[in-house]
């Protein structure tokens, strides 16, 4: 049965968050193509992550080595795993995620820094890396400001460019995006903004 694993990058829950309408609404979508469909959601405010400290930072060198790892580093190696094991079994990945500070909230980074791991999610070939990632992406969410394909501050835009190429690197080479900008800049719009991204959002889910 096909399977979308949804990294929800969020830190409001699904009362408060705009993003999180906009995420919904993709899920939404995907469920109505895919009755027999699996939606894992892994919120990653509620997760100890990997990539803390110097033992998960040699952990990650010596496997991209080739190395045998024990003790604490096979420990700390096997819990990355975990949370790249859903990853190589979807059929689809979603990530929800709002802009912080013009990029992705330090624990979505964290998140792409624990599932990035040589050998494992890529690898280095004589024509060059290659991903190891098969599934399909999207990436969703909100954004205060208008940072929107054609706007004056698209330049501004860090989350939606950095997703894409770390997602591309593992696997993932298409990531379409879909977000509601300008939710705090446009107050009085801001309902219809997110709408517009909701109906957008629920027939690329649809087509995934």
């Amino acid at each position: 049965m096909p399977t979308l694993l949804h990294i929800n990058a969020c830190s409001r829950p699904r009362s408060q968050s705009r993003s999180l309408r906009v995420g919904d609404a993709f899920i939404e979508g995907w469920k109505s193509a895919h009755k027999d469909g699996v939606v894992h959601e892994e919120v990653l405010f509620r997760e100890e992550l990997a990539m803390r400290d110097a033992t998960d930072t040699n952990a990650r060198i010596d496997n991209s080595r080739g190395a045998d790892l024990s003790g604490e580093e096979k420990q700390r190696f096997d819990k990355m795993c975990h949370y790249i094991e859903p990853l190589k079994k979807a059929d689809v990945l979603l990530i929800t995620t709002p802009m912080w500070n013009f990029g992705p909230p330090w624990k979505l980074k964290q998140w792409i820094d624990t599932v990035t791991q040589a050998r494992v999610t890529f690898e280095y070939t004589s024509e060059g890396p290659r991903g190891l990632v098969k599934a399909k992406g999207a990436i969703v969410g909100s954004t205060g400001g208008v940072y929107k394909e054609g706007d004056p501050r698209e330049t501004h835009n860090f989350l939606t460019p950095y997703l894409q190429w770390a997602l591309a690197w593992i696997g993932v080479k298409d990531a379409p995006a879909c977000f509601a900008h300008g939710v705090d800049a446009q107050k009085d719009k801001a309902e219809q903004i997110i709408a517009e991204a909701c109906e957008k959002a629920r027939r690329l889910g649809m087509g995934m």
